[in-house]
C-alpha cells in the first residue's frame, strides 16, 4: 500500500500559472521554476501566443504541458488548431455555428452531404473557373433574370417556352435550322426588311 502511495506521488503533476514568452516553432513558458519549454495538450484547442497567461502541468520528469490558455493580453484573433483529422459531431441534436460578422471556410476541397439544404441570403456571389451541376429536376422562380455571357449553348430533347405578354429578340444576325417542319402561327404576321426578302422553295403556297 505504501509503495502504491509513493508511486502515485511520483507521477502526480504540479500545476503552475505561466506566461508565454515565445510561441514560434516551440513554446517557452515563464513559471515560478523559470523558463520552460512546453507542449500544447490535445485538450488545449487555443493556440498559445506570446503574452498569454496559461495553466501548465509539470511532472517529475520535467515534461511541461499547456493545459489551457487563461487570458490573452493582445486583442488578436483566437486560433483553434488540432493536429490530424478532426470530426465535430452532435449526437441526437443539432449543431449551430454563428458569427456576428463573417463566417469563412477555407479548404483545398469541401463537400456537403445532406438530404435537404436551405439557403437564405440577401445576396449571393459565386466566382469560379468552372461550374458543373448534375440535377434531376430544376425549378426556378425569379422576379427578374439578367444573364450576360460571351457564348451560350443549350442542348435539349424537347424545349417549350411560354411567354404571356411581349417577347423581344435583338441580334446582329440570326440563323434557324429545322430538319422537318417549321410552323409559325399568329393572328397577324409582319415582315419588314430594308433591302431584300427572299423565299426559296420547291413549292410555295400563299393565300
Amino acid at each position: 500500500m505504501n509503495n502504491l502511495a509513493k508511486k502515485h506521488e511520483t507521477v502526480t503533476p504540479q500545476l503552475e500559472y505561466g506566461l508565454v514568452v515565445l510561441a514560434d516553432d516551440g513554446v517557452v513558458v515563464e513559471t515560478s521554476l523559470g523558463e520552460l519549454e512546453a507542449q500544447k495538450a490535445v485538450s488545449c484547442l487555443v493556440s498559445p501566443e506570446a503574452g498569454d497567461s496559461v495553466l501548465v502541468s509539470i511532472d517529475a520528469q520535467g515534461v511541461v504541458w499547456i493545459l489551457s490558455v487563461l487570458a490573452r493580453a493582445a486583442e488578436t484573433a483566437t486560433s483553434l488548431e488540432i493536429d490530424g483529422d478532426v470530426t465535430l459531431r452532435s449526437k441526437n441534436g443539432s449543431l449551430t455555428i454563428a458569427a456576428d460578422d463573417e463566417l469563412n471556410c477555407i479548404s483545398d476541397k469541401a463537400a456537403l452531404h445532406a438530404n435537404d439544404v436551405e439557403i437564405s441570403a440577401g445576396k449571393i456571389s459565386l466566382t469560379s473557373r468552372l461550374f458543373c451541376s448534375n440535377i434531376e429536376r430544376v425549378k426556378k422562380v425569379a422576379g427578374n433574370v439578367d444573364e450576360v455571357s460571351r457564348e451560350f449553348t443549350r442542348r435539349v430533347v424537347n424545349y417549350f417556352r411560354f411567354t404571356r405578354e411581349h417577347e423581344d429578340c435583338q441580334t446582329e444576325s440570326r440563323r434557324q435550322l429545322v430538319d422537318e417542319t417549321l410552323t409559325i402561327q399568329s393572328k397577324n404576321t409582319m415582315i419588314v426588311s430594308e433591302e431584300h426578302v427572299k423565299i426559296d422553295g420547291e413549292l410555295i403556297h400563299m393565300g
